[in-house]
């Protein structure tokens, strides 16, 4: 049996225009069933700020998305532990299986407290200023060891590492302990000396 050049044309056009719709319907269907499986798939990412880093990994493990630690920087305000920056944004989409970057706190930055022993308290502030510090409460006591107006001690004491921007109290010398020796005079001798 021989074919015309006819059939042959008409049977090329049809081969080829079955190709078309196949190669088209394939790249419909699959662009379709991309952003429908991208869309199911997709998670509103929570905010971690001030979270706790293992709890915040366990939770996001529920949820099927992951967490990763790139970094540790001190921070006054969020606890040692805790996130402080995620690289996701909150409320932003993100498919199962992502892994969120944080920045974790390493709590707040430790200083020692300098050595304040029979400084003026006008000194001492400028010593704890210069490394952090504040000055808190002064309260006064008497010392046969340590000039009037000059700090006995420190709490907390020399040393102890502290939180940046904590407050120091002083104890501040009244000068040697008076020899009075009943108890009114004692008393009116105290409060001459604070007065002073």
């Amino acid at each position: 049996m021989k074919f015309n050049k006819k059939f042959w044309k008409t049977t090329a056009f049809a081969i080829i225009s079955l190709i078309i719709i196949f190669t088209f319907g394939f790249v419909i269907s699959r662009t379709f069933l991309i952003i429908y499986t991208k869309h199911r798939n997709e998670i509103e990412v929570p905010d971690l700020t001030g979270k706790n880093f293992k709890k915040a990994k366990h939770d996001l493990y529920k949820s099927n998305l992951y967490i990763e630690k790139i970094g540790e920087r001190n921070n006054n305000e969020i606890l040692s532990g805790s996130i402080i920056s995620q690289h996701l944004q909150p409320a932003s989409k993100a498919k199962k299986g992502f892994t969120i970057q944080v920045i974790v706190s390493k709590g707040p930055k430790l200083v020692q407290v300098p050595i304040l022993d029979n400084l003026s308290v006008e000194e001492a502030k400028i010593r704890l200023q210069n490394v952090g510090l504040k000055s808190g409460n002064i309260n006064y006591s008497y010392s046969n060891e340590i000039s009037k107006g000059n700090i006995i001690y420190s709490q907390p004491v020399f040393g102890m590492e502290i939180p940046k921007l904590s407050k120091i109290n002083l104890i501040v010398s009244l000068g040697k302990i008076p020899k009075i020796s009943d108890e009114r005079g004692i008393y009116d001798s105290f409060l001459e000396d604070l007065e002073e």
